[in-house]
Parts: structure tokens; C-alpha cells; sequence
């Protein structure tokens, strides 16, 4: 595949924003440091909390940190067309995992030098969870493992498919993401316990969508005690 044009990521120019995304990352580099992980999958307890531009701004941050990093975008239930950041992307994971590419044809450049970006693919009116279970998908996993120090995985919310699940026993961790303006404590525990339920490692819990000035919540949410609470990001 020839004269694959970058993708190009934006930080927020807000200062509280990306400093608060910079202490969430340093909390990221320490599970790498003391247990090794390197793919973390993040996930929404409920659609619309932002799951992606925390996975962007949290990857934008490792790169500036000097860590290779990859964001794989895992939701194969929408199509590129619905994506913005896939709009001149149109081959990716799906396409590899289904044979029909070859694995330097499914990983993009961004306009960060340590930052790559793999779109979701096309679907080609298959069923998404045969994908997720293919064989090819374990390969991909083992192979940006090997390539990068960190995976950073976007996927659907816990409560919207079943592919959260999925991922989080193909990834070493799972963070999840929850709107502090509109996500209940019912809403993330009860995400919180179906991860669990599944053999999820859920290491932290990330606030999306802070008000302008608002105190952070002391509490923790779901019992994600191994993330420090001032992990929380303002969207």
C-alpha cells in the first residue's frame, strides 16, 4: 500500500487538561514498571463519555515521554465512514486479521514521531466477533507487544457489546473511562463488575468530561483502588 497519508492528532490546548492526561500517563508508565504491562485496553462504562480523545491525548502524551506508542482502534462495529480519524484510512485491523493485507499495510503514521495509529478497517458485512476471536487477532496482539512499548486499545463501551470483554483478556490492562457530568456510580459499577466478570484487570478509572473548575470526586469508583484518583481527565 503506497502513499499511506498520516494521521494527524491534536492535543487540547488546555493547559489543567493535558496536565491532568500527563499524570494519568506517569500512573500508566508504573504498571509498566512494576508488572510489565504494555497493553492497555480503554473502554466506556456507557457510550458518548469520550472513550477515544482520552485514548488520543493519553497516546500523544507517552510519545512526548519518549515511548513508542500504538493506538489500535478495536471497534468493529462502526464502519470508517462513521470515523473521522479513518476518513483517508480505509484498510486496517479488520482487513489484516481477514488475510487480505499485509501487517505494515495496517499501521499508519501520525504527525507525532513515536505515535502510530491503526484504523479498525473495512467490515465487509461479517460478523465482528468472528474477527475478534480469529486466531490472526491473538497474532496481532503478540506482534504490537513486540514492536512497541505501549498498546494503547480503543473499544466499543462495557454495556454496548460485547467486545470490551473481549479485549480485556487480550490486553494486560483495562482502564476505564467515565463522564464525571454524566455517568452514574451505579452506571460504572455495574461495568466495573461485568469486566470483573470476565477476567478484565481493571488497574484505574479515568474522569472524562470535568466542568470547567469543578473539585475532583475523592472516591474511586467500582473498587479501582491501584489508580490514584487524581487520574482524571477534563474533556
Amino acid at each position: 500500500m503506497m502513499g499511506k497519508k498520516a494521521v494527524e492528532l491534536y492535543r487540547c490546548k488546555n493547559q489543567h487538561v493535558t496536565d491532568a492526561y500527563d499524570k494519568a500517563v506517569f500512573n500508566i508508565c508504573l504498571q509498566r514498571e512494576k508488572n510489565g504491562y504494555k497493553s492497555f485496553h480503554l473502554c466506556g462504562c456507557e457510550p458518548g463519555v469520550g472513550t477515544t480523545s482520552v485514548v488520543m491525548e493519553l497516546a500523544i502524551s507517552l510519545s512526548c515521554a519518549g515511548w513508542k506508542t500504538v493506538i489500535l482502534d478495536g471497534d468493529l462495529r462502526k464502519g470508517n465512514n462513521y470515523k473521522r480519524l479513518n476518513a483517508d484510512n480505509k484498510k486496517g485491523l479488520a482487513d489484516y486479521v481477514r488475510g487480505d493485507i499485509e501487517k505494515k499495510d495496517m499501521i499508519y503514521k501520525t504527525n507525532w514521531p513515536l505515535l502510530d495509529y491503526i484504523p479498525c478497517g473495512t467490515i465487509n458485512g461479517e460478523n465482528p466477533l468472528h474477527l475478534l476471536y480469529a486466531s490472526k487477532m491473538a497474532e496481532v496482539m503478540e506482534i504490537l507487544e513486540k514492536k512497541y512499548d505501549f498498546v494503547l486499545i480503543d473499544v466499543p463501551s462495557v454495556n454496548s457489546s460485547v467486545d470490551a470483554n473481549i479485549f480485556a483478556v487480550k490486553s494486560d490492562a483495562t482502564i476505564m473511562v467515565t463522564a464525571m457530568d454524566g455517568s452514574s456510580k451505579k452506571c460504572l459499577e455495574d461495568a466495573y463488575e461485568e469486566l470483573i466478570a470476565n477476567s478484565a484487570n481493571v488497574v484505574g478509572v479515568i474522569e472524562n468530561k470535568m466542568r470547567a473548575g469543578a473539585v475532583p470526586r475523592g472516591e474511586h469508583g467500582a473498587g479501582a483502588a491501584d489508580f490514584p484518583p487524581a487520574d482524571r481527565a477534563h474533556g
